[in-house]
């Protein structure tokens, strides 16, 4: 029986309107079943696979590439135990974390301008393959199904004084444990500091309900948000490599 496997990923194959599959099993890693399951994507008509792998895996790094594999991305694993309430920064003064009302299309509308915007990180934004366009759409779809996911919640960072939506953390929360997804902070108020009292604010509200664990995970071309993570007390504890193969 094969033990390396490709699965389809819904998300990104309703986005391109085109199968893009998932070769797991990294581990085992057996150049056989490797190509044959990179054969079966043609079989498939597949527009895209990727890979993750360890990022000291060198030899499969190689190899991938030889097989028509290209470098997307690093992916950091982020994490930080919580255990007591952080000094509140200056922004938290001036803006309020609120939870996201479903049916508050208007500040619905605003998160999706904000997430359609302002990711130019994105490893499909970067991609020279790929228009730019799907990364935001990418990225909006996300929020909008998480509207069905009990786990999911999605936090507004607001001001007091205008009552601007500055940021929204989109959180998943698994018994003791809260992923930070996806997060970001309008063009207008970048630069300014505002996401750095925004996810401090947001691990002392988890913390203050109970919440054990925080994770997150970013690309290694988005140093500024994983620099922002390391301040507030995080720290490394995987990093992958994505790599990826157009069968057009």
């Amino acid at each position: 029986m094969m033990r390396m496997q490709k699965i389809l990923v819904e998300w990104d194959t309703k986005l391109f309107s085109k199968n893009v599959f998932e070769i797991q099993n990294t581990d085992y890693f057996n150049k056989n079943e490797l190509k044959e399951v990179d054969e079966s994507c043609y079989t498939d008509n597949a527009f895209m696979s990727f890979i993750k792998l360890n990022n000291n895996d060198f030899k499969k790094i190689h190899y991938l590439e030889e097989c028509g594999f290209n470098y997307m991305e690093s992916q950091y694993e982020l994490k930080k135990v919580l255990t007591q309430t952080s000094p509140v920064l200056l922004y938290s003064r001036h803006c309020v974390l609120q939870k996201l009302d479903y049916s508050d299309l208007k500040a619905v509308d605003e998160v999706i301008k904000i997430i359609t915007t302002t990711f130019d990180t994105d490893r499909y934004f970067l991609d020279p393959k790929f228009d730019k366009k799907y990364s935001g759409l990418r990225y909006k779809n996300w929020f909008l199904n998480s509207f069905h996911d009990e786990k999911y919640e999605t936090y507004v960072y607001i001001s007091k004084t205008k009552g601007d939506i500055i940021g929204f953390s989109m959180i998943k929360n698994e018994s003791y444990d809260t992923y930070m997804m996806l997060g970001g902070v309008s063009e207008e108020y970048k630069g300014y500091g505002f996401m750095v009292s925004m996810v401090n604010d947001y691990l002392n509200y988890a913390f203050s309900k109970g919440m054990k664990t925080a994770y997150t995970s970013i690309s290694s071309h988005n140093l500024d948000v994983f620099n922002i993570y390391i301040h507030l007390g995080f720290r490394l504890t995987d990093e992958k490599i994505v790599m990826r193969k157009m069968y057009e």
